[in-house]
């Protein structure tokens, strides 16, 4: 309520409240907009189960945690933090420029990938403009484009894969945009090489293909596109990738986009001033520096991800193949599979809130992790 005044005598006056009204100042696209689901906490089931010794493998978190350099980056930057943090994230884009054999201008940083994403619906979509996903896929692609008014074409997955034919059949005269997650959040599966060029050679001109490469690090399969090749040909291209997977910085949200110097210059006008923190950029500085530690992060997450396939095969529980840190897991017989993990103090991701019920998505953990994983899933298949 909004308080009005009027005067009614000379010394006198009478207080009249006006309703407030939200959905009458809503736009209309964010008013039916979901909200994201993070999935569950360590803290939250403290409160509503009083389970205090939790593990969560739920997030895709990296469970070895940043570099050891970056947390000493961190440390040193601590005294600095009363400053502005540099707004071109400079230095950090002529590290990753050397690093990846591109120029600068073809990078730019931004607060997770989610900005990036925010930012190229900010910069190129428009009400009634179309952008062709698949389904399921990561829910932060469909959020930036309806914020804009933009219609979502939603093609459904084949045996846990993009559908790419059906996706490029879903291209019409409205679509400004295509998005391919690869590996794809959730299910681990990847494009191919030839999927990918079918796609840059089968979008007509000024169409964007955001191609999000958030798990790359992870992938293990040598026939997978190295995407960055293609950028030179296809100014339309645009990769995202991210400091919070592979790199343990999921806390500090850093991410970035590889795209054209044009691309980059429209995303500037709409992006943040100071839109990554200054202990974000000189942490994932440090981490690009720490090539051993990347590694050691992949060769655990592959010793544990065969673990539990063992694991899997053995109670006969189905999963996907995944190129990522995390499996896609089918609950079979066990319907409440996700609750009854978390009764254990096992946090995973339910199915639902990403788009495929029936399944719980499970993150490879560290050897601790993974053991609880198993005690608590061989609790479930011997009660039955």
């Amino acid at each position: 309520m909004c308080p009005i005044i009027r005067r009614t005598s000379t010394y006198r006056y009478t207080v009249i409240r006006m309703a407030f009204d939200i959905e009458k100042l809503l736009r209309d696209e964010v008013r039916d907009l979901p909200i994201y689901s993070p999935g569950k906490s360590p803290e939250e089931i403290a409160r509503e189960l009083c389970i205090e010794d939790c593990i969560k493998m739920a997030s895709n978190e990296n469970p070895l945690g940043p570099s050891p350099k970056a947390m000493e980056a961190m440390a040193q930057a601590l005294s600095t933090v009363n400053i502005y943090p540099d707004g071109d994230s400079y230095t950090l884009r002529q590290a990753l420029a050397d690093k990846l054999g591109l120029r600068p201008e073809c990078l730019m940083v931004s607060h997770g990938v989610d900005e990036a994403l925010d930012l190229m619906a900010y910069a190129f979509l428009s009400r009634d403009d179309e952008m062709v996903v698949g389904e399921p896929t990561f829910t932060s692609y469909e959020l930036a484009a309806r914020t804009m008014g933009a219609l979502v074409r939603r093609v459904p997955l084949k045996d846990y894969c993009q559908d790419i034919p059906g996706m490029l059949d879903a291209v019409n005269e409205k679509t400004a945009m295509m998005v391919l997650c690869s590996p794809l959040n959730p299910t681990g599966t990847a494009v191919s090489r030839t999927e990918l060029e079918l796609v840059l050679n089968s979008l007509p001109e000024n169409k964007i293909l955001i191609f999000d490469e958030a798990y790359i690090e992870y992938a293990t399969d040598p026939g997978l596109p190295h995407a960055l090749e293609y950028l030179k040909d296809y100014p339309g291209l645009v990769i995202t990738r991210t400091f919070s997977k592979i790199y343990g910085l999921a806390g500090l949200r850093v991410g970035y986009a590889i795209c054209s110097p044009e691309v980059r210059g429209a995303l500037e006008k709409v992006k943040l001033p100071f839109n990554v923190n200054r202990l974000g950029q000189v942490a994932a500085l440090a981490s690009l520096e720490d090539e051993e530690h990347v590694r050691r992060s992949r060769e655990e997450n592959e010793r544990g991800k065969q673990r539990i396939y063992r694991l899997l095969e053995e109670l006969g529980l189905e999963y996907v193949p995944t190129q990522a840190n995390f499996i896609l897991v089918n609950n079979g017989n066990y319907a409440d599979l996700f609750d009854r993990l978390l009764r254990r103090g096992v946090i995973v991701r339910a199915g639902e809130p990403l788009g495929i019920p029936g399944h719980i998505r499970i993150t490879v953990g560290d050897e601790h992790q993974n053991d609880r994983l198993e005690q608590a899933l061989r609790a479930i298949v011997a009660e039955g």
